[in-house]
């Protein structure tokens, strides 16, 4: 109990420290951003299958929807990173049971990577400030650092794109939107 207590501790750490070398690279103008042709739909599947223990441990159904078309000029492990802070919210902050849904499609000239949940929401007062940096919605389920939406849409606009929350009661959509051609 003590051994997995202290794993989770060090995975904790070590996922700081790489959210604030990431920042001091921003910041610097030293983060290298590739570019290449990524599809959405496989990205999905590939956040799906590596956040799969996570969803089962807290009772979530995770689940896939696209058809391949998704298209995206973006740098491959970049959209990987937002796409984990995006779903491991969802399945971090919302209650165990809660669906959470991977969606990826076209829309005109961007290229969408939605994660949907049901859960409870994010009060409106703080749709906007959850992207700032180490903010953090605090209540019942807060956790984290408050750096991993702040990362996501700073990364998503140096890919020419950008990440935006709607939210409801039952109802939270976090949309990563990149552009099909460089």
């Amino acid at each position: 109990e003590f051994l997995s207590t202290t794993r989770g501790q060090v995975e904790r750490l070590t996922k700081l420290a790489t959210d604030l070398l990431d920042l001091s690279r921003m910041d610097a103008g030293r983060l290298r951003i590739e570019s290449e042709e990524v599809e959405l739909t496989e990205t999905a599947r590939l956040l799906a299958e590596e956040l799969r223990a996570l969803a089962e441990a807290s009772g979530h159904r995770l689940e896939v929807v696209g058809n391949g078309e998704a298209w995206a000029h973006a740098d491959e492990e970049r959209v990987l990173q937002i796409g984990r802070a995006l779903a491991g919210n969802a399945l971090v902050h919302t209650p165990g049971g809660t669906r959470v849904l991977l969606r990826a499609e076209r829309r005109g000239d961007r290229a969408i990577l939605a994660v949907e949940d049901d859960g409870p929401g994010i009060p409106a007062e703080h749709l906007e400030r959850v992207f700032q940096r180490f903010y953090r919605v605090e209540g019942a389920h807060a956790s984290g650092s408050g750096l991993g939406l702040a990362i996501a849409r700073e990364l998503a606009g140096r890919m020419g794109g950008g990440v935006v929350i709607e939210s409801r009661p039952g109802r939270t959509v976090c949309t990563l939107e990149l552009p099909v051609e460089p």
